[in-house]
């Protein structure tokens, strides 16, 4: 399908509308990064321009910054397509947990070719993902509970399963690091890097055909329009033909898979095995979320905003070992990052009820 001029620039135009209040809440986080740099004693400065440089700078740099937000992502991707379709979705890490330990558990059990093994393990995260997912949204539907907090409760649920089966049925008995919880090492069935020099791997390409195929489905299919109408107002939706309920179950199933795949892919393609907490501690999930709400849930947006919080943790790396300066400075920008976004949408959300009060009384009075 052919997109004319016109249809690009309105898009060019969108896409640049919902970066402008993230790029503006990155100065601000950025300016806050310095002040407490300064109040420690160090050049804000320089430490601001090492982080920048640590992160992005190099081949080396750009190439683990990539590796790093690929799960990021994917998380991303997985909360774009379901709060931007009004269901507010918080599951994505819980989802990544089970595609990962499921890979890792398939990708050493599975028999046949490496390159088939790697498949059926994305499969199979991807497929837990999705399971796990529709637990969620069955009880949400089921019992009227709020998706947000059923699936940020199930999140803790699938940690804690996880690390009970690393931790007893599962766990590698011949693990080189006995600080780690782990299961068996992937020594075959593994997704190969993209340049053999540097870490990232192909599972960065296939975040990337993710975001264009997201962004194809939520723009332009029928399936895109009535998930959003299913999501933002289902009795709508019902008496405009939509079944809502259906539409629910389809996107969030959907947005699983994604979770599950960026499980899966960073299993298979760094850590090559499932490591107790190794989606929890890198705060993947809660990154892509961020991300998702950086870029106002335009999966463009998504790959933008993921790759910069990523080279801020790769940077934050950097300066800490290069200048001294604590890593953790990642963590004030990125958390004055996500107040200042979650303000936008508080705030929007306080105009628009606003604005509906005041036409319902219009109404109410135009009625009288």
């Amino acid at each position: 399908m052919k997109i004319n001029k016109k249809e690009l620039a309105v898009r060019s135009k969108n896409l640049l509308s919902a970066l402008k209040f993230p790029a503006i809440a990155v100065v601000i986080g950025l300016v806050v990064g310095g002040a407490v740099i300064a109040s420690s004693g160090s050049n804000p400065f320089q430490a601001i321009w090492g982080l920048l440089v640590g992160g992005f700078g190099t081949a080396n740099a750009i190439t683990t910054t990539l590796n790093r937000a690929t799960p990021i992502i994917f998380a991303g991707l997985s909360a774009s397509l379901a709060w931007g379709s009004g269901y507010s979705s918080m599951g994505a890490q819980g989802q990544m947990i089970c595609g990962a330990f499921t890979a890792a558990i398939v990708a050493v059990s599975c028999p046949g070719p490496a390159w088939l093994v790697v498949i059926v393990s994305m499969l199979a995260g991807m497929f837990m993902g999705v399971l796990y997912s529709m637990i969620s949204a069955y009880i949400s539907a089921k019992f009227d509970a709020y998706l947000l907090i059923v699936t940020l409760m199930m999140n803790y649920i699938a940690d804690n399963i996880a690390s009970y089966l690393t931790t007893y049925t599962f766990r590698d008995p011949e693990e080189a690091d006995r600080l780690a919880v782990q299961t068996q090492k992937i020594t075959d069935a593994i997704l190969p890097r993209i340049l053999p020099k540097y870490t990232v791997h192909y599972g960065f390409i296939l975040a990337l055909i993710g975001v264009f195929a997201i962004l194809f489905v939520m723009t332009r299919t029928s399936f895109g329009y009535k998930a959003k109408m299913g999501g933002l107002n289902n009795r709508f939706a019902e008496y405009g033909g939509v079944n809502s309920l259906k539409t629910m179950y389809l996107t969030l199933a959907l947005s699983g898979a994604l979770a599950g795949l960026g499980g899966a892919v960073e299993v298979l393609g760094s850590r090559y095995r499932y490591i107790d907490k190794m989606i929890t501690s890198p705060s993947y999930a809660w990154s892509g979320i961020t991300a998702s709400l950086m870029s106002s849930n335009n999966p463009i947006g998504v790959l933008i905003s993921s790759v910069f919080l990523a080279g801020l943790t790769t940077g934050g790396s950097s300066i800490e070992l290069r200048m001294s300066i604590p890593s953790e400075i990642t963590s004030i920008i990125t958390g004055v990052l996500t107040m200042f976004v979650t303000a936008k949408f508080v705030i929007g959300d306080v105009v628009k009820r606003r604005r509906v009060k005041a036409e319902e009384g219009k109404a109410n009075g135009t009625h009288a």
